[in-house]
């Protein structure tokens, strides 16, 4: 069966051109070429079946979309008498799977599976672009079948190298192409640092966008799939919707502080969850739909909003006069690559893609001009708080300097008033000494009684209230004796009442004989009768005081200009703990209690008061 193949394969070579290589081949751009459009699973499949091949062309092979599987054939001619190496280079890093099968002379076959949703391990040479190695031995002819499958666009743009031609020439395609990323990236790394140094958001945000731009050329340009993610076969398929998406989303916080369009502005100033939450539903939509879908929805979207934003600054410069032409300029050159890849996707263009680094230029020159705006944004915003500072500072030196003057008179105002001050002080301090001897004087009146000099009624009552406090929060007794003159009245209507006062001046001079400590005083409670407040004193002590007085006064004798008087006064004592401190008047009611027992029992006597 192998044979017959073999056999079959090279029948059908007779009537097909074979492209002549020989020890002086370099390489060729244009090949050659036959294709069919069939859905056989593999070879044996496609030649059995007899299919009728196009006529051969040597163009870059462009269908657009199609529904079926592609199949090329060419045809290789050794000419030398020795075996030559080459490689046959599809320049279309991102169609989905190619299948290259090898026909020799010697009836072997080889199989080699490229495309970008295998993993780069799997590649027979593992670079970004899909290559596949060819051995024609010497003076011997070789067709190689080439099947692709697509969810896009078909477009198979194929080229020949000699493998020391196609390294020279990928080695002058990645300097170049390194340059263009290396600068990107180098513009990306200036944001950050920017940001870190001054802390302004729309520094940050166009690291970001610069960065997603970088990526996006190192994607399409088969970088990516290479160096970062060649065994995530569902990245390498969705990156490029993804990285679009992203890229246009980027721009609207970034470009958010320029925008003037009322409506516009305040949209974009809600919530930045608002908007991570839907840029998180976007990437999640696109991650499930299928691969030729999500590329198609994020071109749409990316061309809305670019167009979008376009025609905002337009009008804003029209009105303005703000900064827009940088940015129109660089939404034009976006546009431009945008416009570029959507070409190839949708087969308006073909030809090898790698080979025309519009998209990496055109996103260089969107690099430089945003970080160009943005770098002279911020100097205007340095200049102009530079300018701020300066006015700030005139104007405080020019405080400063008013400031002095005024310093200048509020001292000399202030010298003078200190002298004034000094004099009206002195005289101010010789009044408030006045002022107090008259207010003792007046304190002392007010709380001594001026008959007979010892503390009256209203000086009393505070000083009860206060032993009151004392002795419910000491838990001590406090003692109250009620003293009153016998027959006073009497004494009054005999002598009259200068006799009656010098009667009750000797009595308080005899009851304050009888004091023994400091803290116990007499009062004048109210004409000829007296209130002694002793603290801290069981009944005992109280009634041998009050015992003491009444036995003194009872052997004192008055002497007046025409008479001598005998004098007697009777007493009431009451004794306890205060439980009530918001009732001090039980002491002095209880106590007029006993000394109205005192009277009643015939005068002359001491009585408790007894519960």
């Amino acid at each position: 069966m192998r044979i017959w193949l073999s056999f079959l394969l090279f029948l059908s070579s007779f009537f097909s051109s074979a492209l002549e290589v020989d020890n002086d081949f370099r390489y060729q751009k244009q090949l050659p070429y036959a294709y069919t459009l069939d859905d056989s699973k593999n070879l044996k499949q496609l030649i059995e079946k007899n299919v009728n091949w196009t006529v051969e062309v040597a163009e870059p092979l462009n269908l657009g979309k199609i529904t079926k599987p592609l199949w090329l054939k060419i045809s290789l001619k050794n000419l030398s008498v020795s075996d030559i190496d080459l490689l046959l280079s599809v320049d279309n890093i991102l169609l989905d799977k190619v299948t290259a099968y090898i026909a020799t002379q010697d009836n072997s076959i080889i199989t080699l599976a490229l495309g970008d949703v295998l993993p780069l391990v799997k590649r027979p040479i593992k670079h970004e672009a899909q290559l596949v190695p060819i051995k024609l031995l010497a003076q011997q002819h070789a067709i190689l079948y080439l099947n692709i499958e697509h969810s896009g666009a078909i477009n198979v743009p194929l080229s020949l190298w000699h493998p020391i031609e196609y390294i020279k020439y990928k080695s002058k395609f990645n300097l170049i192409y390194g340059i263009f990323a290396g600068f990107i990236i180098a513009l990306a790394l200036m944001h950050l640092a920017l940001f870190s140094f001054t802390k302004k958001p729309y520094f940050l945000y166009a690291t970001a966008f610069v960065s997603l731009l970088w990526l996006l050329n190192i994607h399409l340009y088969g970088f990516s799939y290479r160096y970062l993610y060649g065994n995530w076969q569902w990245l390498q398929q969705y990156a490029q919707p993804l990285l679009i998406m992203l890229s246009s989303s980027a721009l609207l916080p970034l470009l958010k502080s320029y925008i003037k369009v009322p409506k516009l502005k305040s949209l974009l100033s809600s919530p930045k969850r608002y908007a991570y939450i839907a840029i998180a539903i976007l990437t999640l939509a696109l991650g499930l739909l299928p691969v030729d879908i999500a590329l198609a929805t994020s071109y749409a979207l990316s061309f809305i909003v670019i167009t979008a934003l376009m025609l905002v600054f337009i009008s804003q410069w029209v009105t303005y006069k703000q900064h827009s032409p940088c940015f129109i300029t660089m939404f034009a050159f976006m546009l431009f690559a945008l416009a570029h890849q959507v070409s190839f996707e949708l087969g308006f263009l073909s030809g090898p893609q790698l080979s025309t680094p519009v998209s990496y230029f055109c996103y260089f020159i969107v690099s430089l001009i945003l970080s160009f705006a943005l770098v002279r944004q911020f100097i205007s915003e340095r200049d102009l708080e530079v300018e701020a500072q300066q006015a700030k500072l005139a104007h405080s030196q020019a405080q400063d300097a008013l400031l002095n003057e005024k310093l200048k008179l509020q001292e000399q105002t202030q010298a003078d008033l200190e002298a004034i001050v000094d004099e009206r002080t002195f005289e101010l301090q010789v009044t408030l000494r006045e002022l107090e001897d008259k207010n003792r004087e007046l304190e002392q009146m007010n709380i001594e009684d001026p008959l007979t000099k010892i503390k009256n009624r209203r000086y009393f009552d505070k000083r009860l209230q206060m032993e009151v406090r004392r002795s419910r929060r000491e838990q001590s007794t406090l003692s109250v004796i009620m003293l009153d003159i016998d027959h006073f009245k009497k004494i009054n209507d005999t002598y009259g009442h200068l006799s009656g006062d010098k009667a009750i001046c000797a009595v308080a001079d005899m009851i304050k004989a009888q004091l023994q400590r400091p803290s116990d005083e007499v009062f004048r409670y109210g004409g000829e009768e007296f209130v002694m407040l002793l603290p801290n004193t069981e009944l005992e002590g109280a009634q041998k005081i009050a015992e003491q007085i009444r036995s003194t006064v009872d052997a004192f004798q008055l002497k007046l200009d025409t008479a001598i008087v005998n004098l007697t006064l009777s007493a009431g004592v009451y004794s306890a703990v205060a439980i009530d401190p918001k009732s001090p008047h039980i002491y002095t009611d209880l106590a007029d209690k006993a000394l109205y027992e005192a009277k009643q029992q015939g005068r002359n006597q001491v009585r408790i008061y007894q519960p």
